[in-house]
């Protein structure tokens, strides 16, 4: 944390590099625009690099930092209106093994799914499995009782299951 606070310009290098995609990941949840995600993770990144000397302990980084991005987040979908999402899908290219194939249907089907959960059980779902957050640190974040959080995970899980079973006519 010393590097942060002597303001270190190598160190918060190594911390955007470490942290540029996990934020995008969320911001991308909450935005649904790949321009809106990126300025609200640059914007982030401002905020950590003037408030840095307050940051007292070194494992409270990365918490501060999505609590940030989650706040300019909102502001930009406040300024900018944004009430509706719609997910843009990435462009595949046909591959010829069925098991490839069949791993971009699989994903499509997911990303898909995650169009159909709320604002917060997107947020969740993508800290949890994308950037690897605890429900302890999510809780923290979102100011969500833990338990609360493994809830709607689990639910998330049973609803996902289910998205998939009716979307391949029962079989998975």
């Amino acid at each position: 944390m010393e590097n942060l606070k002597n303001n270190n310009e190598e160190f918060f290098k190594e911390i955007i590099e470490i942290y540029q995609r996990q934020l995008f990941l969320i911001a991308k949840v909450r935005l649904k625009d790949d321009f809106l995600a990126s300025d609200a993770v640059q914007e982030t990144f401002v905020a950590l690099y003037l408030n840095m000397h307050k940051i007292k302990k070194s494992e409270k980084l990365k918490s501060w930092m999505t609590k940030t991005l989650i706040n300019k987040c909102n502001d930009i979908i406040r300024k900018n209106k944004i009430y509706s999402f719609n997910i843009e899908y990435e462009n595949y290219e046909k591959y010829s093994a069925s098991d490839e194939y069949e791993n971009i249907n699989k994903k499509i089907d997911i990303l898909k799914f995650i169009e159909t959960l709320n604002i917060q059980d997107k947020t969740i779902i993508v800290m949890y499995y994308s950037n690897n957050y605890t429900s302890k640190e999510i809780s923290d974040i979102l100011k969500i009782n833990e338990n609360t959080i493994k809830t709607k995970i689990s639910r998330i899980k049973l609803k996902l299951k289910d998205f998939i079973m009716e979307d391949n006519n029962g079989k998975i």
